[in-house]
Protein backbone atom coordinates (compact mmCIF):
# COMPACT_ATOMS: atom_id res chain seq x y z
CA UNK A 1 0.00 0.00 0.00
CA UNK A 2 2.84 2.72 0.90
CA UNK A 3 4.40 2.22 -2.11
CA UNK A 4 0.81 2.66 -4.26
CA UNK A 5 0.21 5.63 -2.20
CA UNK A 6 3.84 7.12 -3.00
CA UNK A 7 3.58 6.65 -6.63
CA UNK A 8 -0.25 7.84 -6.09
CA UNK A 9 1.65 11.29 -4.70
CA UNK A 10 4.20 11.72 -6.66
CA UNK A 11 1.95 11.36 -10.15
CA UNK A 12 -0.32 13.91 -8.84
CA UNK A 13 2.92 16.47 -7.53
CA UNK A 14 4.08 15.78 -11.05
CA UNK A 15 0.56 16.46 -13.16
CA UNK A 16 0.07 19.62 -10.75
CA UNK A 17 3.65 20.71 -11.17
CA UNK A 18 3.25 20.27 -15.51
CA UNK A 19 -0.89 21.65 -15.40
CA UNK A 20 -1.17 23.88 -13.18
CA UNK A 21 2.48 25.51 -13.89
CA UNK A 22 1.71 25.59 -17.82
CA UNK A 23 -1.86 27.24 -17.03
CA UNK A 24 0.06 29.65 -15.57
CA UNK A 25 2.24 30.93 -17.42
CA UNK A 26 -0.62 30.93 -20.48
CA UNK A 27 -2.84 33.33 -17.96
CA UNK A 28 -0.16 35.14 -17.26
CA UNK A 29 0.45 36.12 -20.97
CA UNK A 30 -3.17 36.35 -21.31
CA UNK A 31 -3.73 38.41 -18.24
CA UNK A 32 -1.44 41.00 -19.46
CA UNK A 33 -2.42 40.29 -23.18
CA UNK A 34 1.10 40.20 -24.40
CA UNK A 35 1.12 38.41 -27.35
CA UNK A 36 4.89 38.13 -27.91
CA UNK A 37 4.90 36.17 -24.24
CA UNK A 38 1.93 34.39 -25.00
CA UNK A 39 3.16 32.81 -28.30
CA UNK A 40 6.89 32.11 -26.58
CA UNK A 41 4.79 30.10 -23.78
CA UNK A 42 2.89 28.14 -26.58
CA UNK A 43 5.53 27.11 -28.22
CA UNK A 44 7.61 26.01 -25.61
CA UNK A 45 5.40 23.67 -24.23
CA UNK A 46 3.89 22.25 -27.50
CA UNK A 47 7.08 21.30 -28.20
CA UNK A 48 7.57 19.69 -24.61
CA UNK A 49 4.67 17.66 -25.25
CA UNK A 50 3.18 19.29 -22.03
CA UNK A 51 -0.32 17.85 -22.61
CA UNK A 52 0.76 14.66 -23.05
CA UNK A 53 2.86 14.74 -20.36
CA UNK A 54 -0.31 16.01 -17.94
CA UNK A 55 -2.42 13.69 -18.88
CA UNK A 56 -0.15 10.64 -18.38
CA UNK A 57 0.75 11.60 -14.65
CA UNK A 58 -3.05 12.61 -14.00
CA UNK A 59 -4.18 8.92 -15.47
CA UNK A 60 -1.21 7.30 -13.36
CA UNK A 61 -1.96 9.40 -10.47
CA UNK A 62 -5.48 8.16 -10.51
CA UNK A 63 -4.63 4.67 -10.68
CA UNK A 64 -2.18 4.26 -7.83
CA UNK A 65 -4.74 6.64 -5.51
CA UNK A 66 -7.77 3.78 -6.60
CA UNK A 67 -4.79 0.80 -6.12
CA UNK A 68 -4.21 2.72 -2.53
CA UNK A 69 -7.74 3.10 -1.61
CA UNK A 70 -8.31 -1.07 -2.60
CA UNK A 71 -5.00 -2.47 -0.28
CA UNK A 72 -5.02 -0.55 2.16
CA UNK A 73 -8.28 -0.99 3.62
CA UNK A 74 -10.37 2.18 3.00
CA UNK A 75 -14.37 1.55 1.96
CA UNK A 76 -13.97 3.20 -1.79
CA UNK A 77 -17.52 4.96 -1.10
CA UNK A 78 -16.19 6.80 2.35
CA UNK A 79 -17.68 10.73 1.65
CA UNK A 80 -13.87 11.86 1.13
CA UNK A 81 -13.77 9.48 -1.72
CA UNK A 82 -16.59 10.49 -3.13
CA UNK A 83 -15.66 13.87 -3.19
CA UNK A 84 -12.67 13.10 -5.14
CA UNK A 85 -14.30 11.24 -7.66
CA UNK A 86 -16.08 14.80 -8.16
CA UNK A 87 -12.98 16.96 -8.23
CA UNK A 88 -11.76 14.52 -10.25
CA UNK A 89 -14.64 15.07 -12.77
CA UNK A 90 -14.67 19.14 -12.18
CA UNK A 91 -10.94 19.08 -12.80
CA UNK A 92 -11.36 17.20 -16.31
CA UNK A 93 -14.40 19.43 -17.08
CA UNK A 94 -12.50 23.19 -16.04
CA UNK A 95 -8.93 22.07 -17.57
CA UNK A 96 -10.91 20.91 -20.60
CA UNK A 97 -12.52 24.70 -20.93
CA UNK A 98 -9.56 26.23 -20.15
CA UNK A 99 -7.47 24.50 -22.72
CA UNK A 100 -10.33 25.39 -24.87
CA UNK A 101 -9.52 28.79 -25.02
CA UNK A 102 -6.09 29.09 -24.32
CA UNK A 103 -5.01 26.86 -26.62
CA UNK A 104 -6.40 28.85 -29.89
CA UNK A 105 -5.29 32.14 -28.45
CA UNK A 106 -1.91 30.85 -27.91
CA UNK A 107 -1.77 29.86 -31.90
CA UNK A 108 -2.94 32.85 -32.67
CA UNK A 109 -0.34 34.66 -31.08
CA UNK A 110 2.36 32.58 -32.66
CA UNK A 111 0.75 32.91 -35.97
CA UNK A 112 0.54 36.60 -34.92
CA UNK A 113 4.23 36.97 -34.45
CA UNK A 114 4.98 35.39 -38.07
CA UNK A 115 2.78 38.31 -39.53
CA UNK A 116 0.07 35.73 -40.33
CA UNK A 117 -2.86 37.58 -38.06
CA UNK A 118 -4.00 40.93 -36.91
CA UNK A 119 -2.36 41.79 -33.28
CA UNK A 120 -5.33 44.18 -32.40
CA UNK A 121 -7.82 41.81 -33.03
CA UNK A 122 -6.27 39.37 -30.97
CA UNK A 123 -5.72 41.31 -27.93
CA UNK A 124 -9.25 42.02 -27.95
CA UNK A 125 -9.68 37.91 -28.32
CA UNK A 126 -7.41 37.96 -24.96
CA UNK A 127 -9.40 40.75 -23.01
CA UNK A 128 -13.10 39.33 -23.49
CA UNK A 129 -11.33 35.41 -23.02
CA UNK A 130 -12.77 33.61 -19.73
CA UNK A 131 -9.21 31.62 -19.48
CA UNK A 132 -8.28 33.19 -16.26
CA UNK A 133 -12.01 32.48 -14.55
CA UNK A 134 -11.05 28.20 -15.64
CA UNK A 135 -7.99 29.14 -14.09
CA UNK A 136 -8.74 30.13 -10.88
CA UNK A 137 -11.19 27.60 -10.61
CA UNK A 138 -8.89 25.32 -11.69
CA UNK A 139 -6.56 26.28 -8.59
CA UNK A 140 -9.38 25.92 -6.10
CA UNK A 141 -9.99 22.65 -7.23
CA UNK A 142 -6.60 21.28 -6.62
CA UNK A 143 -6.55 23.10 -2.87
CA UNK A 144 -9.94 21.47 -2.63
CA UNK A 145 -8.27 17.72 -3.89
CA UNK A 146 -5.04 18.40 -0.96
CA UNK A 147 -7.44 19.53 1.76
CA UNK A 148 -9.89 16.34 0.73
CA UNK A 149 -6.88 14.07 0.82
CA UNK A 150 -5.45 15.32 4.25
CA UNK A 151 -8.62 16.06 6.42
CA UNK A 152 -10.69 13.78 4.94
CA UNK A 153 -13.85 15.77 5.99
CA UNK A 154 -16.20 13.27 5.44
Amino acid sequence: MLTFKALHILSMIAMVTIEIGAETLYAFAISRRDIGSLAAVHRVLERLHAGPASVAAFISGVVFGLLTAATGGFDLLDGWLIAAYLLVVAFLASTTMFLRGALPLGKAAAEAEGGQAGREALGGRMASSRVLLWFALDLTIVVAFVLDMVLKPF
